[in-house]
């Protein structure tokens, strides 16, 4: 019988299958597609990683303990996975992102600057903004690369001797007290832990009636410049700008030519993750291109990309036992702001697998919320 089974191999999967295979656990992840995929959620090339915390004070720690973490997983690896920018977060004096960014810097004494347009757009030309927009620096931003990241958790876990088999999709589990029975494609298994981290999959494996879980489409584009040199990720943020009616957010270039940009929850399209659309429609690029407008020198954007945010109506992660049983951990660190998390998700998910409980102060994400 195997300690513990993985459902997901993406951002918080892989990341919970090295940790409990680092602490020498027999362990198995299951993956339905391949072992890099754009099906899901962390497809891209870049994901943000910032300490200014604008969702509240709960996520500071774990903001913290994930940088060490990606820094002792590139060293583990043996290549590049976070990049250094500093980030931007950009909004009216109103506005969230600004107010609560700039709330959370001085509260924990972050390296920061509090800047007016005037000063951002001196700073990092490509900005181009409306009187009424301040920003929020912070030299602790940057980005991930995703791939590289569940790549490295994924190969760094069969190091550690974990197993994973791909293209095996999870049917059906059932407690039987003693154990837990997973059914897939190709066979049954049996193991005492289960960990779903399954993504915009999650809602029919958690299996829990009336929670409120909704998968949104998500599109992102790039916006090439003839002056390389403004986006250059040697030079520019990342940034996230709320302008009164979007909340945006992107990155230098990297991977693709140009700016690559995104509004969070996009069209606001309810989706079904087996069932959604891929093909990229005028109402997609008429977004993002408009959007497009708060920086100089942009081109028509190219290289569109489709993906999925899983949220919960507050916004905050699921991590709990399930309501069910206390031998399945769930696990949805969603509504498009998880992925910075992942490498302290994992850590946590190790912890609650082989303890019950963690270090971290969880209970923002307990489930109980929506039951």
């Amino acid at each position: 019988m195997l300690d513990v089974i993985v459902i997901g191999m993406g951002a918080h999967g892989s990341a919970g299958l090295f940790h409990l295979a680092k602490k020498g656990l027999n362990v198995l992840g299951l993956e339905q597609f391949d072992q890099i995929h754009n099906n899901g959620s962390y497809h891209g090339l870049s994901r943000i990683i910032r300490m200014g915390m604008y969702e509240g004070d709960a996520y500071l720690p774990l903001a913290k303990r994930s940088f060490e973490l990606w820094r002792e997983l590139e060293k583990e690896y043996n290549e590049q996975i976070l990049y250094m920018t500093g980030i931007i977060n950009i909004g009216n004096k109103q506005s969230p992102i600004f107010k609560n960014t700039l709330s959370s810097a001085i509260k924990h004494n972050l390296d920061y600057k509090e800047m007016d347009n005037n000063e951002i757009m001196s700073s990092f030309p490509g900005f181009n903004l409306s009187s009424d927009l301040k920003g929020v620096y912070l030299k602790d931003g940057g980005f991930l690369d995703p791939e590289k990241a569940v790549k490295a958790h994924t190969q760094l876990a069969i190091k550690n001797e974990a197993k994973i088999n791909y293209n095996e999709k999870v049917l059906s589990w059932n407690d039987k007290t003693s154990h837990i029975e997973i059914l897939t494609t190709k066979t049954t298994y049996k193991t005492k832990k289960l960990v779903i981290a399954a993504g915009a999959w999650n809602i029919n494996l958690f299996d829990i009636p009336g929670l409120p879980l909704s998968v949104v489409r998500q599109v992102v584009g790039w916006f090439p410049s003839k002056n390389k040199s403004l986006f250059d990720k040697n030079k520019f943020p990342v940034w996230i700008l709320d302008d009164g009616k979007y909340h945006g957010y992107g990155f230098p270039e990297y991977g693709n030519d140009g700016l690559k940009i995104g509004i969070f929850n996009h069209l606001n399209e309810k989706i079904y993750p087996d069932k959604y659309s891929r093909t990229i429609t005028p109402e997609d690029i008429k977004l993002l291109s408009n959007f497009s407008s708060h920086f100089k020198e942009t081109g028509e954007g190219e290289n569109y990309n489709t993906c999925m945010f899983t949220n919960t109506p507050d916004e905050n992660f699921i991590l709990d036992k399930h309501p069910s049983t206390e031998n399945c951990i769930i696990v949805s660190c969603c509504s498009g702001h998880g992925f910075k998390f992942s490498s302290v998700i994992g850590e946590i998910i190790s912890d609650l697998c082989q303890t019950e409980q963690t270090g971290y102060n969880i209970d923002l994400f307990k489930i109980s919320r929506f039951l």
